[in-house]
Order: structure tokens, then C-alpha cells, then sequence
């Protein structure tokens, strides 16, 4: 239930890969809690198809985040029982990550600036502290693990073994597929199409056409409309107007973060001197 753009489709990933694990079929993310509560928990169940052998089942549900309604829902459908894993990331790069994913997917054009004037959820799904009292209000502190895409960045079986301890599976290492390919961007060089298909794609999403997605997909229409992922970007540093804009916006959150959960994010600190492109 960590916010988008902290490695949650990394995880979704490796528990696919690794196998027996049971998360939803035909698609990613059911959008349940946040977009999809009205349609009631037959349509959310209907994604599951347990096997026997499954260790667990689960869903990565990154937009649930910060939706002021989602802890309070997931509690009265699934009681306290749950292991609620969190990946975090510095809430500034992670920001301007989310920006360049939505110009991706044309969901929002232009500068950061006026991304975030048209989708403030840019930068409000970057308030961890105030999204992660609801979370700890309702099921506890200590049923929730907290990871953080740094530490998948700089030491993966680390935090692959953190994953499992938390999930109470066993340690098993990421699988070339998904080894290493975290929050990956591209350029859409088609933004007007990219917005069509994004919106298109939601509403075969409502009507459960889950097929017709994955078979544009299979043709490689989503990396002709989307552009190809490409590792390299993620290398280019945060231009530092925008740095220094978003830090303006959101730079105190990291001490309001470690105030609520007493104690230092070591990995956060000195990060601006490797992001900022001068």
C-alpha cells in the first residue's frame, strides 16, 4: 500500500515471478479500494484464483495510499489480520518521478509546475506522514512493514529478504526478469494518443476487458503509444529549478516522516547531491 513510484510494480514483479503466490489475475491492480468500492467485494474477490499451493494471497495497491478512505475500507472487509507492506522513496525524487510518469502517459503536459496544478496528487501522495498516521491509526504500527526503494537500488537481496520476512515466505532472490528493473521511465512522443489510450484502457479497466489490454500489449502497441522503457533515463538528475520548487513544496516531509516514526532515514540524507542536475 506504498505510494506509486516507490517500487511497487518492482514487487508486484518478483512475487509473480517467484510463483505461488496468488495476486490478481489478467491485471495488475484491481484500483478496488480508492476507485472501485461501489462495485462490492464480489467484483474485488472474482480477481483471485487461489491454487492450493499458494503461500499467501495479495494485491499491490499503490493509489490506496493516499486516499483518506482506503485504511478505514480495508479494515472492515479484512479486520487487523493483514500484512500490510509499505515501500517508500525520497518524497522529492519520488514526485518528480510520478510527474514524468504522467507525462508518459499523457495524463499531464507541460512543465512540473503546471503537472502539478493540474494533478496536485503529484505532490500530496508525498505527504507520508500524514497518509501513514491514518494507516498506523488504523491496524497498528507493527502490522505494517515499511521498506524503501533505496535500499532495492543499492542492495536488492536485502530488501527482497525484508519482503519476505514481513510476507512470512521464504527468501528466495529475484529472477533475471525482474533483477534490477525499478521504476523505469520513458517518453511518450504522442501525447494527445497516449491520453486516448489511457483513457480508453480505463474503461475496458471498468468493464473488466482486462483481454484487450493485454493483447495490445502482447502487439507492442503500449511501447509504440507509451515509448519503450529505457533504463538510462533514470540516470538523468532532477533539473534543479524543479528540485528546488518541489523541495519549497514538500522538503520538510522527510523530518515530519521521521518524527512520526522516531528515527532517521539514513538513505534519504545527501540524496540532492546526487539528483540535482545543475
Amino acid at each position: 500500500m506504498g505510494p506509486q513510484r516507490a517500487g511497487t510494480t518492482w514487487v508486484d514483479r518478483y512475487l509473480r515471478e517467484r510463483g505461488h503466490i496468488c495476486m490478481p489475475e489478467e491485471v495488475k491492480e484491481v484500483f478496488f479500494f480508492d476507485r472501485n468500492f461501489k462495485r462490492g467485494t464480489d467484483f474485488y474477490k472474482s480477481h483471485f484464483k487461489p491454487e492450493t499451493d499458494d503461500l499467501l494471497a495479495m494485491e499491490i495497491t499503490a493509489t490506496s495510499f493516499d486516499c483518506p478512505e482506503a485504511p478505514l475500507r480495508i479494515h472492515n472487509i479484512f479486520g487487523k489480520k493483514l500484512k500490510l507492506i509499505c515501500p517508500l522513496r525520497h518524497p522529492i525524487i519520488r514526485s518528480y518521478s510520478l510527474y514524468l510518469h504522467y507525462l508518459r502517459y499523457g495524463i499531464v503536459k507541460g512543465s512540473l509546475q503546471e503537472a502539478v496544478e493540474q494533478v496536485p496528487q503529484i505532490i500530496e501522495s508525498s505527504h507520508y506522514a500524514e497518509h501513514l498516521t491514518r494507516w498506523f491509526d488504523t491496524f497498528g504500527r507493527e502490522n505494517i512493514t515499511i521498506l524503501y526503494q533505496e535500499e532495492l537500488e543499492s542492495d536488492q537481496n536485502s530488501f527482497v529478504a525484508k519482503l519476505c520476512t514481513a510476507l512470512s515466505i521464504p527468501f528466495v532472490e529475484a529472477p533475471n526478469e525482474v533483477s534490477g528493473k525499478y521504476n523505469i521511465t520513458s517518453y511518450s512522443k504522442f501525447g494527445p494518443l497516449a491520453l486516448f489510450a489511457q483513457n480508453f484502457a480505463d474503461i475496458l479497466r471498468k468493464y473488466r476487458l482486462y483481454f484487450v489490454i493485454n493483447i495490445a500489449k502482447s502487439m507492442g502497441l503500449k511501447k509504440v503509444i507509451f515509448g519503450e522503457e529505457r533504463p538510462e533515463i533514470n540516470k538523468n538528475k532532477i533539473p534543479k529549478e524543479d528540485w528546488d520548487w518541489l523541495n519549497s513544496k514538500i522538503g520538510d516531509e522527510i523530518q515530519k516522516y521521521e518524527t512520526l516514526i522516531g528515527k532517521p532515514v539514513t538513505l534519504w540524507h545527501n540524496l540532492d547531491r546526487d539528483h540535482i542536475h545543475e
